[in-house]
């Protein structure tokens, strides 16, 4: 029995550690590369690839019951393992394509960033600081699903050049809010 739960507790610490190993965060200068995704292709997808990208938070909430600003790490992230391509289908444009997803997920920890730098936060912190992600989030989705419609995921170069200059753009825009 003793032997079931110490092999329990690893498994669990082990699933953990993979976890936090699964994700690889945004970093100025560094690119994606194909062999980033890791997962297998979704045959029944009619994309080329997809890269899965998202913002993670942690925060500290102070004995007092309120948030502390300067103890918040916000940080973009590439999912390598959730990520995946199909190399017959794909080319630099697509990776590219992939790269400024990725990137407008930075701008969104950016953004997220400033927002909390700048309020107020209250004992009521926890509804406070949910309040801002689910705003960032759900601007984050939206600019991710109006890049791709405009794009035509990259099939639209022209746009794709676009979208590119205006993510880097805004990454410069809140360059003061970079990790």
């Amino acid at each position: 029995m003793k032997r079931t739960v110490l092999l329990l507790c690893c498994l669990c610490l082990l699933a953990g550690l993979q976890r936090k190993s699964a994700r690889m965060p945004w970093r100025a200068g560094h690119t994606l590369r194909w062999s980033d995704f890791q997962a297998l292709p979704d045959e029944h997808s009619g994309f080329s690839a997809s890269a899965n990208t998202g913002i993670s938070h942690r925060y500290t909430i102070s004995k007092a019951g309120v948030l502390d600003p300067s103890k918040s790490i916000i940080k973009a992230n590439f999912y390598p393992k959730l990520s995946w391509y199909k190399p017959e289908l794909i080319d630099e444009f697509t990776l590219k394509h992939e790269q400024t997803h990725f990137d407008i997920s930075e701008v969104h920890a950016r953004m997220f960033r400033k927002a909390v730098a700048e309020f107020q936060f209250t004992r009521n912190s926890k509804a406070e600081i949910q309040k801002i992600y689910k705003k960032i989030e759900s601007s984050r989705r939206k600019m991710q699903q109006q890049f791709d419609a405009e794009t035509e995921h990259s099939v639209d170069r022209e746009a794709e050049i676009r979208w590119e200059s205006n993510v880097e753009a805004l990454l410069r825009k809140y360059r003061h809010w970079a990790d």
